[in-house]
């Protein structure tokens, strides 16, 4: 990783509104008190560790990067022995689900992509029902999303007056 690189990334550090943790009182209490062990000042600074760790990105070492994915792999990568989930390969190859949705023949130019990517990977595609049912989660989480950003625009607004 290239100083540049950190320096290039560091700059596009921001709040990610659509990063917002839903965590009852137990949880956010025994993260607290584990990111204050740590010597951590609040657990914000504990998750922002973690992330960096399991991204590899400005992490705290090699090991710890290791375990992180090791406890990815073990709760989530099963997956993708298997099967290529089409969420993630919107997000991968930066499709917008609005077009994709509005434009049935990029739709089908996607999935015959990325049935292709499914192949070279030797794992599954998802069946045409559920990608078709899966945009439709996709759009309504967009719309979610943008919600929840004018939202919060419109607190900071206030805050600011």
């Amino acid at each position: 990783m290239k100083d540049s690189d950190v320096i290039k990334d560091l700059d596009t550090l921001q709040i990610r509104c659509d990063l917002i943790p839903e965590l009852t009182d137990k949880q956010y209490s025994n993260l607290t008190l584990m990111a204050l062990r740590a010597g951590l000042h609040n657990a914000r600074e504990l998750i922002q560790s973690f992330v960096a760790d399991l991204t590899g990105w400005q992490r705290n070492g090699s090991d710890e990067e290791q375990f992180a994915y090791t406890w990815y792999d073990r709760a989530y990568c099963i997956t993708t022995d298997f099967l290529m989930p089409w969420r993630y390969y919107v997000y991968n190859y930066d499709h917008d689900i609005e077009l994709l949705t509005e434009e049935p023949d990029r739709l089908k130019k996607a999935y015959e992509h990325y049935c292709e990517v499914c192949k070279w990977g030797g794992v599954e595609p998802e069946s045409w029902d559920e990608v078709l049912r899966v945009n439709q989660e996709l759009l309504q989480e967009k719309k979610e999303d943008q919600e929840q950003l004018m939202q919060y625009i419109e607190a900071e607004k206030a805050e600011i007056k």
